[in-house]
């Protein structure tokens, strides 16, 4: 003979979804109850915050792996820009002294402001005593600091060392 068993409220309240339309309210024989039972006592909440919290140091390191690279990519860009100009402005000039002197201040008036002041610049003619049959070749090196403390693991001191040469014929 089968009994039917009305649930009491609180293991309404113990379902996984919360829902009282998806919770039958008579269930039929104790084998059915005790499934019941189970299944909604049986439950997997923890699971997510477990795997959240094992791809999230994953997750951070590829997002600030992604926003550092795009920094030093920028940085590399605006260094050879300057670098481009510089030369630019130094293949139009009369002598050396004064040439190296615009080459440098060009350079600078053209670089960003944090990288203005720690900026290396090397100038080297192909042909030191006839400077204007030869070629002029600008050097510029920058140490970038990483945005992120994540990429600083992966390099020295925590920067990219950025260089910058061009070449061109002088006039």
């Amino acid at each position: 003979m089968q009994q039917t068993v009305l649930l009491p409220p609180q293991l309404r309240r113990q379902h996984k979804y919360n829902k009282i339309a998806c919770i039958p309210m008579f269930i039929t024989g104790s084998d059915k109850m005790k499934k019941f039972i189970h299944r909604c006592t049986n439950r997997e909440d923890g699971q997510a915050m477990v795997e959240f919290a094992l791809s999230l140091p994953i997750i951070l390191i590829l997002l600030c792996g992604i926003i550092d690279f795009g920094w030093v990519g920028f940085n590399m860009l605006t260094l050879q820009n300057v670098t481009r100009e510089g030369v630019r402005s130094g293949i139009v000039v009369s002598d050396v002294v004064s040439n190296n002197a615009k080459v440098s201040q060009r350079i600078r008036d053209m670089a960003p402001d944090y990288v203005k002041d720690s900026v290396e610049i090397y100038i080297t003619y192909s042909d030191p005593v006839n400077f204007k049959s030869g070629d002029i070749t600008v050097v510029t090196k920058y140490r970038l600091k990483t945005i992120t403390p994540f990429s600083g693991i992966f390099t020295k001191n925590g920067e990219f060392a950025l260089e910058a040469e061009c070449t061109m014929k002088m006039s």
